[in-house]
């Protein structure tokens, strides 16, 4: 079952909204492309799909919920250092939501595309940081106590020289 016909005049708006963010191409120049457009930004380029939804204020799991489609349509352009893929939804009361979506989770954004923190949220949902050891502390292992062939002039002899 379809939703009905596009958002063309949520695209429109939204077409300008993004166009205060970078450079628009508009899908019509792509050929039969599933977005609505895609926005280039200074070193990232985003694929961005437009809905309109019926209620105020959506949280990033209902969104995952309720446009599991396009959450799956915008999970098929690949997730790099240079692009990304957000869901904006423009309600009735003509008010803005943007959603980010990662491989493994929605997060809502803001309009300039930078994260969005939630108030109250538990740290159990928030992803921890990723500690990179001190490359101080890092032990090498000796190189001639690792298994396998010794290099070239080691002095070693193997079983069968002996």
């Amino acid at each position: 079952m379809t939703r009905g016909p596009e958002p063309h005049e949520a695209i429109r708006q939204a077409i300008k909204n993004a166009s205060e963010r970078g450079k628009v191409m508009d899908r019509d120049m792509i050929r039969e492309a599933r977005l609505q457009f895609i926005l280039f930004c200074a070193g990232l380029t985003v694929f961005i799909l437009v809905r309109r939804t019926r209620t105020h204020l959506m949280t990033p799991e209902d969104c995952a919920a309720e446009y599991r489609l396009d959450v799956l349509r915008l999970r098929r352009v690949p997730l790099n250092g240079a692009n990304a893929r957000e869901l904006w939804l423009l309600t009735p009361w003509g008010t803005w939501q943007y959603f980010r979506i990662l491989d493994d989770r929605v997060i809502e954004i803001r309009a300039d595309g930078t994260s969005l923190l939630t108030v109250g949220a538990s740290p159990a949902k928030t992803p921890a940081p990723v500690q990179m050891p001190d490359p101080a502390w890092v032990a090498i292992p000796d190189v001639s106590s690792l298994p396998g062939p010794h290099p070239v002039g080691a002095g070693s002899q193997s079983e069968e020289g002996k």
